[in-house]
């Protein structure tokens, strides 16, 4: 049976609750973690010569939208994630009984940074402060561990997700030209490292 849709303009936030994210939860996942629609990228360039090395971002417009749907939320991923569960440092929002959102992040400890592997929100429910309200519930508990910086990663075409991590106080921190494979410069799928420090 399909989750509850709750039209997002009602005035519901209030009902939105902030709390833990347990395993038990995690079979909702694939409600949240959907995907994304974009219509430009971060295009990257890298010239290296002896002397000097220069990457570069450009934000371009892309001919047509171009829609990312998430699939990759099989039985081992759901093991992977639920071992970041475990260790008790994620948050989903709720309405009622329904995840709307979730962060599910864990610490680093070797340099005192705290991980943020997945933040995402329910299609229907976006653009209404849950994402915020889940980092300031992210910043809470790094900031209770005495992490240094808290790190998130995406892509170089999620530029929707670019935007709101600014908004979120992150910044542009470093790109990785082969993180996910081979040929992510030419597939335009390049990982973007955005953090956001916290005061020491």
């Amino acid at each position: 049976m399909k989750p509850k849709r709750w039209p997002p303009r009602l005035n519901l936030m209030a009902d939105v609750a902030i709390r833990p994210f347990l395993p038990q939860y995690l079979t909702q996942l694939p409600q949240v973690i959907t995907g994304y629609t974009t219509s430009e990228i971060y295009a990257i360039a890298k010239d290296e010569w002896d002397t000097v090395v220069t990457f570069s971002l450009k934000l371009v417009s892309l001919p047509t939208p171009k829609t990312i749907t998430y699939n990759h939320l099989d039985e081992a991923e759901l093991a992977r994630l639920g071992q970041i569960v475990a260790v008790g440092m994620s948050l989903g929002a709720f309405f009622e009984a329904q995840l709307v959102g979730v962060a599910l992040a864990s610490a680093e400890v070797w340099n005192s940074s705290l991980r943020v592997w997945e933040l995402h929100v329910t299609e229907e429910w976006r653009g209404q402060g849950i994402g915020r309200r889940l980092m300031e519930g992210v910043v809470d508990t790094a900031v209770a561990h005495r992490l240094r910086v808290i790190v998130c990663e995406t892509q170089s075409s999620n530029v929707p997700a670019i935007r709101a991590y600014r908004k979120l106080g992150f910044v542009l921190d470093g790109i990785d030209l082969s993180y996910y494979s081979n040929e992510d410069v030419q597939k335009e799928d390049v990982a973007i490292f955005m953090k956001r420090h916290l005061p020491g």
